[in-house]
């Protein structure tokens, strides 16, 4: 004798039951929209790349990706807000290397290393070198020659102090063992119109001003010279061995699910290989980057060693 009846509306029931199980236990993300926090302002470098990839990805995913900005303390603010954000994919963030490899050695953070996912390097633009209108060299071995000839007489500018390029160009200084003197801007406005002033004699910029500005550029620090500016040499060309290049990804607050990371870096991979993203890039005077989450981490790790040494001996 069985134990109980089954009726029709039970097995009904019991079915539909099943069936939200199931669609719970099988529920693929994304289920809904994902936001992208850039930890800076609207309309500037990381911003661009952040809207850039959110448009691609967003089709890749077939999901909303909405850009949030969250600017202040050089990056830490919003990037703090990503790591404490809920690990299930629906909060990551488009962060340039800055406030993780060199933040952290200027200032108290409220975050570690350790508090992220690291989903994916994305983009990146080489670090050049630009003169001023007026200046009398043509090279980087003649910058070089010049002021080994005469320590500290040259200036240089910067974005600000414990800047990609300002950490950039104490590296290739210690390469050559000359001395240049560094002098800060808040960000790349007054330091091109300071260089167009004649006022400092060069200026350490991602490579993405120099169009946009119209820069004189003697030198790029890459492997390979840039499509855009195919008369500028690089710095290995020049016999130096320094490269730098501005760049950034995707990342997640920590212990985010493995299959959640692996679709969104199989999404980034996606992004940095479609011809739209590379063209949008390439407007801006920069390149789609794809690193690994291994990779990726692998660089912010051995970034962090470097500029931790740099930021150590010239701001103490």
């Amino acid at each position: 004798m069985p134990f109980f009846k089954t009726t029709t509306k039970t097995a009904t029931a019991l079915a539909l039951g099943l069936s939200l199980v199931a669609g719970a236990a099988w529920a693929e993300y994304p289920e809904r929209a994902v936001t992208a926090i850039v930890p800076f302002p609207a309309g500037g470098s990381t911003d661009t790349m952040g809207r850039a990839a959110a448009e691609v990805m967003s089709g890749i995913l077939g999901t909303d990706i909405a850009v949030t900005n969250v600017g202040g303390g050089a990056g830490t603010v919003g990037t703090a807000q990503i790591a404490r954000a809920r690990a299930d994919g629906y909060t990551i963030g488009v962060i340039p290397a800055a406030p993780l490899i060199n933040q952290p050695h200027m200032r108290e953070t409220p975050y570690g290393l350790e508090d992220f996912t690291y989903i994916c390097g994305l983009f990146h633009s080489p670090q050049a070198l630009a003169l001023a209108p007026d200046s009398p060299f043509s090279s980087l071995a003649e910058v070089v020659d010049y002021a080994r000839a005469n320590p500290g007489q040259l200036t240089y500018g910067s974005p600000g102090p414990g800047s990609l390029p300002h950490l950039a160009m104490e590296q290739f200084l210690d390469e050559v063992g000359v001395e240049i003197s560094h002098v800060p801007f808040q960000g790349d406005g007054p330091g091109v119109t300071a260089l167009m002033g004649g006022h400092i004699d060069m200026y350490m910029a991602i490579f993405s001003n120099v169009p946009r500005y119209e820069l004189n550029a003697v030198a790029i620090f890459a492997d390979e010279r840039v499509a855009a500016a195919p008369d500028v040499p690089t710095s290995i060309e020049e016999g130096f061995t320094t490269t730098a290049s501005w760049w950034g990804g995707l990342f997640g607050p920590a212990n985010m699910p493995e299959d959640v990371r692996a679709t969104l870096e199989d999404a980034c991979q996606q992004t940095a290989e479609s011809p739209e993203f590379t063209e949008i890039l390439g407007n801006l005077g920069s390149f789609p980057r794809f690193l690994s989450s291994e990779a990726v981490h692998e660089a912010v790790m051995q970034g962090s060693e470097t500029n931790g040494a740099i930021l150590e001996r010239v701001l103490n």
